[in-house]
């Protein structure tokens, strides 16, 4: 028996609520990318063995499933690809994800993918990441559950429930970059972060759920990609003025914010920033402007600090995983 998966990324689009007043805190919005993506391969053998990109990190994650589950297992992993880690594209999520279902299939753990999450420690902030390797899309989450009398405490062992999932248009398509810059946090210097910034003010919170329920979610249901775009990059800003003071602007980067400025100018429907970055990206319609924008910021990037600039369909199944049988 072997099993094969292969996850999609994700663009972390936004939170919604840093607050914490109504007894929920975070909340996001992402989509599923059909690249980069972590591909791994999982099969018994006579001992331990990890093969591969990451093979540190995914013995670490393997030891955190059997331990989790109460088993002793002798598997061979191979991990053939994986997405880029700290750059906003959901990389470690991913990852934890494919080593879980994967070992999950092969040694019959009945889990969900939502169990499987937890079992790894993902879902402490954000569940975009498990909700697009479940089932790709658009999503929207709502976030954690808190503790009484601590509004900014998520409670434990709770999990962020999907609120909205929708295919994402085929002929709309991501152009992304990802400068030579400094990283993204890290999951401790993230909560580290948060830590440090005040609950977002209750008008920035009401703005954003009202352009998330009366322009975002229309717009993308009926196919309207200015709209949309228009109102992905006005969430984006007020979220990223929030987190100015943790990350040194409204971006990560200067890069960043100079492209992302030059993105709008090139007509992309909406811009900004994924995550902690560095990765950012814009929105727009068909793959021929695709290529344009792209073969453009490339440019940009190589005339300053270099870097990689693609673009990129949604994916709207969520990871494949096939179980293949001797």
């Amino acid at each position: 028996m072997k099993v094969y998966v292969k996850t999609p990324a994700r663009l972390h689009l936004g939170l919604i609520d840093l607050g914490g007043e109504l007894g929920r805190i975070f909340g996001g919005i992402g989509v599923a990318l059909n690249y980069p993506n972590a591909i791994l391969e999982a099969q018994p053998s006579q001992s331990l063995i990890v093969e591969g990109e990451k093979s540190d990190t995914v013995k670490l994650l393997i030891e955190r499933f059997l331990k989790k589950y109460h088993m002793e297992a002798k598997v061979t992993v191979n991990v053939k690809q994986t997405i880029p880690e700290h750059v906003g594209l959901g990389s470690g999520t991913q990852l934890a994800l494919a080593v879980a279902t994967a070992l999950a299939k092969l040694l019959h753990v009945k889990a969900s993918i939502r169990d499987l999450a937890l079992a790894m420690g993902r879902g402490r902030i954000s569940g975009v990441g498990t909700a697009v390797f479940e089932q790709g899309g658009f999503v929207v989450e709502g976030g954690l559950k808190t503790q009484k009398n601590k509004p900014r405490l998520p409670a434990p062992e709770n999990f962020p429930p999907v609120i909205f999932r929708q295919p994402f248009p085929d002929d709309w398509f991501f152009v992304i970059s990802i400068p030579n810059v400094k990283r993204g946090f890290t999951d401790e210097e993230e909560v580290s972060a948060f830590r440090r910034l005040p609950p977002m003010p209750a008008r920035d919170v009401g703005e954003i759920c009202r352009l998330t329920m009366m322009k975002l979610f229309p717009s993308l249901v009926k196919h309207d990609i200015e709209n949309f775009g228009n109102t992905l990059t006005q969430i984006q800003t007020i979220v990223g003025e929030y987190f100015a003071e943790v990350q040194g602007g409204k971006y990560s980067s200067q890069i960043a914010k100079e492209c992302i400025e030059y993105m709008h100018r090139l007509k992309a429907y909406g811009v900004g920033q994924s995550s902690w970055g560095p990765a950012f990206y814009g929105l727009v319609q068909g793959e021929n402007q695709a290529k344009k924008i792209q073969f453009l910021v490339q440019d940009f990037l190589n005339k300053s600090v270099g870097g990689q600039a693609f673009y990129v369909k949604a994916n709207n199944e969520g990871a494949y995983i096939n179980v293949i049988r001797d």
